[in-house]
């Protein structure tokens, strides 16, 4: 087993504090997107909404890639798993210069349409706009807390 992977952010652990105390040594690298991938929300679990990506023309994701250490992965597993999601997006995330990077992403594999919080969403907007990504994407996710008909 690797002594490190790099993990692909793009859910409420994007927020620095939730990340520390999942994998306290993850290292934040770089933000990166996923091309034709749309974030759709999801109840998986029955304890509400969470975020989770599908294949969608046109559509971006924009994240953070963390390196997470191998003592972390189980915890991070664990927590992504509390939400719903399990590892198995298999494209590669898209850095700003272009250059493709393998992650292990967690996704939904299945669940019915719904709205998140508006608590969950401002964790995710804490987290993207801590780690600088970009400005359009960042005003997408304050536009769905601020959509009278959300929540």
């Amino acid at each position: 087993m690797p002594d490190s992977q790099l993990y692909f952010a793009y859910s409420a652990l994007l927020d620095p504090i939730r990340m520390a105390n999942v994998a306290p040594d993850a290292e934040f690298l770089f933000s990166a997107h996923y091309a034709e991938t749309g974030l759709v929300f999801v109840n998986a679990n029955g304890n509400g909404a969470v975020p989770s990506l599908v294949e969608s023309p046109g559509s971006t994701v924009w994240g953070g890639v963390f390196e997470i250490s191998s003592a972390d992965i189980d915890s991070l597993v664990e927590q992504e798993a509390a939400e719903g999601r399990q590892p198995g997006w298999e494209h590669r995330a898209i850095d700003r210069a272009g250059n493709k990077h393998e992650c292990l992403t967690f996704v939904c594999d299945s669940g019915e349409s719904s709205r998140p919080t508006p608590e969950y969403v401002e964790t995710m907007i804490r987290g993207a706009r801590h780690w600088k990504l970009p400005a359009g994407w960042v005003v997408g996710l304050e536009d769905l807390v601020e959509d009278p008909l959300f929540g």
